[in-house]
């Protein structure tokens, strides 16, 4: 890899992730071509130019965003910052542009890191799990309400020159530190994109949504679902800011779980809608068969039961195709699936 200020990147992907992070390292000078499809952003972009909205200041930053079809010349850098269900299509974008020693770096919820190696290889494959909620607003316009933390690293635990750049890069415009295990860290994170599934049933925070005690024992199941499944296919949890996933696992004493939610539970917001539930009221296709869906998936795969992740699957495709309405009754059809495991 060249000198990073020699470096040619490419961000395929300029919703809030893509443009957050991909805005500060524009602001910071470097040579980046952000790449989207959605017309409207792009003419907004092209007229205004990215403003981007974060605690410590916001801007505005000129960049050069172009349509798929317009990519021309090789890149050391492939940043994929699309939601999950559209990665095998920046994938077929990003490959005929990147140089035989580029990077892919995968800025995406869900694990996704195992379909780049299956493009380049391990050393070439860089994972991002990413602590940083964000939306876009409006065409031309992303925000964060806080300052964020990146953990950075190869499959393979692994640290190598490429990495350490790819960390300096980043950790020049946001927080960031290398993992040695990145799966570990990204599985961790899964276990809260799938908490927002779990809260995107009703039209309603889960400081509204689940505060039944038979919702909570729910949610302490569903919980451990995940977790199971992280843990039989070897993923290493780390602690989270909201909680320590491990404390889940459903060979820990259901009361202590319990406890871990209600302990949780004291930090939700009244206002605070999931990012699957503002998709979803929006009409957007959500990422839930690449997150939740890889639990499930995954699951089946080690043999371990996931009823209430599978019934939870089933319930936001009917969602987003308007065959289900939101609300709180929906809890309660979401506990038949999982009755035998509310104790």
């Amino acid at each position: 890899m060249r000198s990073q200020n020699a470096m040619r990147m490419i961000v395929i992907g300029t919703g809030p992730i893509g443009g957050i992070i991909g805005g500060r390292l524009a602001r910071a000078g470097h040579d980046l071509t952000f790449v989207d499809v959605d017309q409207e952003h792009i003419a907004a972009i092209r007229e205004k130019g990215l403003q981007v909205d974060i605690p410590d200041g916001s801007f505005n930053v000129k960049i050069n965003i172009i349509f798929p079809r317009e990519i021309q010349g090789k890149f050391d850098i492939g940043f994929i910052a699309v939601r999950s269900n559209y990665t095998p299509d920046a994938l077929a974008t990003v490959m005929p542009h990147l140089n035989d020693d580029g990077l892919l770096v995968s800025l995406q919820n869900g694990i996704n890191p195992p379909l780049l190696e299956e493009k380049i290889g391990s050393n070439r494959t860089i994972g991002v799990a990413i602590r940083m909620g964000s939306t876009r607003p409006a065409p031309g316009h992303v925000q964060t309400a806080t300052r964020g933390h990146l953990y950075v690293g190869h499959l393979h635990g692994q640290t190598t020159p490429q990495l350490e750049k790819l960390n300096a890069l980043l950790d020049a415009v946001i927080p960031s530190e290398i993992s040695d295990n990145i799966s570990g860290v990204l599985w961790s994170k899964l276990t809260y994109t799938c908490l927002g599934y779990f809260g995107s049933l009703a039209d309603a925070s889960l400081a509204t949504s689940c505060v039944s005690d038979l919702d909570r024992r729910m949610l302490v199941a569903f919980f451990a679902e995940v977790v199971a499944v992280g843990a039989a296919v070897g993923a290493r949890f780390i602690p989270l800011a909201e909680y320590n996933p491990p404390d889940f696992h459903p060979s820990n004493f259901f009361d202590k779980r319990l406890a871990a939610v209600n302990q949780l539970a004291k930090g939700w917001k009244p206002d605070d809608r999931k990012g699957p539930l503002r998709q979803i009221l929006r009409g957007i296709k959500t990422e839930v068969d690449y997150t939740l869906g890889h639990v499930v998936r995954e699951g089946d795969r080690m043999k371990i039961p996931t009823p209430l992740c599978r019934k939870l699957l089933e319930m936001i495709h009917e969602l987003e195709t308007g065959k289900r309405q939101l609300g709180i009754q929906n809890y309660a059809e979401l506990r038949t699936a999982g009755n035998s495991r509310l104790k």
